[in-house]
């Protein structure tokens, strides 16, 4: 996450949208990048621009505000949100799906900042949280900084973990180790996981694709069955 929160709003009625930009405009800390008017909008809108955060109306043509937001999770699973709805029965559901927060129209100014306030916590939380990964060495258990991994192979029997520092070696296969991962990780190849943090350019040599990482001089491979995948996560 940014220094600014990044926003899109969700609603069909345009008095609302209107209302909840006016609520948003005087706030140092908040950014509305975007407005969908139904929930197939929304749906292209989190693919292209990537928010923290979205302020959803339940009751949306098209798709509604639970089935959007469901599938905007499968893209973006760090995405925080908040429902608003002119009815409070959905309150199970959304809060079944991990909602921030549920707002019943008419939203008051107040309850309306209560609830950015969660947002605003829960993403600053996030930030701060430096996940790791633990693996098993030669019956020694090592933590390490996920931040730190240039990329993961498998080399042999072993699967080799690659850090600024130094490599580690376990006998963990790939799939379980990037299950484990974040979403900054994407699985090249076969054999290669990177960290899409350090990726710096690919490279063509005949028809093998290698991709080049910030501060690594080692060459990571990319398949041609992933390539398209791997531009499409990048763009």
């Amino acid at each position: 996450m940014d220094s600014i929160i990044k926003v899109i709003i969700a609603e069909d009625n345009l008095e609302a949208q209107e209302i909840i930009v006016a609520f948003m405009n005087p706030l140092q800390h908040f950014e509305v990048i975007g407005i969908a008017d139904n929930g197939e909008s929304l749906l292209h809108l989190n693919i292209n621009l990537k928010p923290d955060l979205i302020i959803a109306d339940i009751d949306m043509p098209k798709l509604n505000g639970i089935e959007s937001i469901a599938s905007c999770l499968k893209v973006n699973p760090n995405l925080k949100f908040i429902y608003t709805t002119a009815f409070d029965h959905y309150a199970v559901k959304a809060f079944d799906l991990n909602a921030v927060d549920y707002l019943v129209k008419p939203i008051k100014k107040e309850r309306f900042y209560v609830a950015l306030e969660k947002a605003k916590g829960l993403l600053i939380q996030e930030v701060n949280y430096k996940p790791i990964l633990m693996i098993q060495m030669d019956r020694v258990s090592y933590f390490i900084k996920m931040e730190e991994i240039f990329f993961i192979e498998k080399e042999n029997r072993k699967t080799v973990i690659h850090t600024a520092g130094r490599k580690y070696e376990t006998n963990e296969s790939l799939d379980n180790i990037l299950s484990r991962l974040t979403s900054h990780f994407f699985r090249t190849h076969r054999s290669f996981i990177v960290n899409l943090d350090y990726l710096s350019h690919i490279t063509v040599e005949g028809e093998t694709y290698i991709a080049h990482l910030r501060g690594c001089s080692e060459q990571v491979y990319v398949s041609k069955l992933r390539i398209n995948d791997l531009y499409k996560e990048l763009s």
